[in-house]
């Protein structure tokens, strides 16, 4: 696959999934102006178009390793498992939406979007990128579980 071909299915996959995201109540119409809405700000203060504002995204939040809590024995346990593309989208998507849910300010909901996406494309201190660091550091710190995948 090439790189534009990858950077178009990476664009279409967290687009979709994030308009899935915003559905409520089956108003696909609304979370997509949402979306396009969000996304035109950030476009505006950037200058880049949308394919590339999700394709930075995507770059910045990628993880290769997920923390899941296992019991065994009356133990739990921390283990990383290596995921896939997919559920690397779904995990931006996730602890994007979380972040959007928990911001408490008294703007609208494509104000937060293009707010967070702008924070993650220009500064380290998203809190997005602060989930993603925990993630990796959980996935570090407990690497020594790995043998409890099987």
């Amino acid at each position: 696959m090439s790189m534009i071909q990858s950077k178009t299915t990476i664009k279409i996959n967290l687009y979709n999934k994030l308009l899935g995201f915003l559905i409520k109540k089956g108003n696909k119409i609304q979370a997509k102006k949402i979306i396009d809405n969000a996304f035109l700000q950030v476009s505006k203060k950037t200058g880049h178009s949308l394919s590339f504002l999700l394709f930075k995204l995507f770059l910045k939040l990628n993880v290769f390793v997920e923390s899941k809590t296992i019991r065994i024995k009356r133990s739990s346990y921390i283990v990383p498992f290596s995921i896939n593309l997919n559920r690397r989208s779904y995990l931006i998507i996730k602890w994007f939406m979380k972040i959007i849910l928990e911001n408490k300010k008294k703007i609208s909901i494509i104000d937060k979007i293009a707010e967070e996406i702008y924070l993650i494309l220009k500064t380290p201190s998203s809190k997005v990128l602060k989930l993603r660091a925990l993630n990796n550091t959980q996935a570090l710190s407990n690497r020594s579980n790995i043998h409890f995948r099987w």
